[in-house]
This record gives structure tokens, sequence and C-alpha cells, in this order.
């Protein structure tokens, strides 16, 4: 059973891609997350790199639908959401499948914000993921310096790794990995 701690960090998770706050995971939130993905990039509707976008997204919201069981025709609930989360994510037996849910979970925030294709997300793009998902831009330096573990300057893959899998399994109030997101506790 998620521990409350837990549970809220993942409500938090689930608001952030939740874009019209409907109580839903939606095609329409990740078709959103990929339109202010193209305004903030500067792309134009037709060119190549929005296409990427806006397939990424689609693409990542339909493995979510195949994933997570759910009672909507498209849509995941909050609660569809933390039952999944309860079961295939902090009490499963499967350590692979909560491997592979966190690759494809940093996959898709990686892919997305490695903006000029270098392998690392540097400061500026780790904010941007900070507008995109309307986070208090105040804690995106914060948030950077906790992830960067070995300090240099960038974030790779293997820190987004362990941050994500951190904040979604662990009850310590204090790793850094709860900072992925920024500072999102309450009180």
């Amino acid at each position: 059973m998620l521990s409350e701690f837990l549970k809220n960090k993942l409500i938090h998770f689930f608001k952030l891609l939740d874009q019209d706050g409907n109580g839903h995971w939606q095609l329409e939130d990740f078709s959103e997350i990929a339109e202010r993905l193209r305004m903030e990039f500067g792309f134009t509707y037709e060119s190549k790199e929005n296409k990427f976008l806006v397939d990424r997204c689609v693409n990542f919201f339909y493995k979510l639908l195949g994933n997570i069981s759910h009672s909507g025709e498209q849509t995941i609930s909050e609660g569809e959401w933390l039952k999944y989360a309860d079961r295939a994510l902090v009490n499963s037996s499967n350590p692979e499948s909560l491997d592979d849910f966190i690759e494809f979970m940093v996959g898709f925030f990686f892919d997305l914000f490695d903006e000029n294709h270098d392998g690392y997300i540097s400061a500026e793009e780790y904010a941007d993921l900070f507008l995109i998902y309307k986070i208090d831009i105040k804690y995106s330096a914060k948030a950077f310096i906790n992830l960067d573990i070995n300090r240099d300057g960038r974030l790779s893959r293997t820190e987004l790794l362990y941050a994500f899998e951190t904040f979604i399994t662990s009850d310590e109030k204090e790793t850094k990995g709860n900072w992925i997101i920024g500072f999102w506790q309450k009180g």
C-alpha cells in the first residue's frame, strides 16, 4: 500500500500531466504538452521537429493507456494512476517492470527536453521543463543542482533515471530525487 508521502508525490506528478486539471489523463493533455513545447522551442506546425513532439506525446499517452487499467474509454483517472503505481511500481514483485516503466518515463521527458540532442539536459533545457509543466520556475536551479550528482553542470540520462526511481518509490523525504519536479511538498 502506498504511504501517504508517496501517494502525495504521485498525485502531484499526475496533476502536472493533467494539463486541463479535470482529474483525468486524456489525449488532449498530451496534445497540449506538445503544443506548449512547439511554442517554447519556436517550431512551426509543419516542421519535422513539431511532428516529432506530437508523435512522441501521442505515443506516450497511448502507451500509458495500454499499461494502466482504466474504466474510461480514452482516459486514466487519478485513482487508476495510483492503483497502477501501487501495484506495478511500488509493490511489484518484478523489478524489470519497474525498470521498464522508469526508462519509459525518463525516456519520454529526456527526448523532449534534450533540445540540442547532445545526450544531456542542460540547466536551460531543464528550466524549459518547468515552464512547459507550469512548475514554479524559482525552484528550477535548486532542483537541477540536487539532481546533478556528479556536479558536471548537466543531467545525464542515468542521473534522471536514478532521480525518477527514487521519486516514485522512496518514502525518504530528504532524497534528492524528490526534486525532479521542483519543490512540491505542502507545509
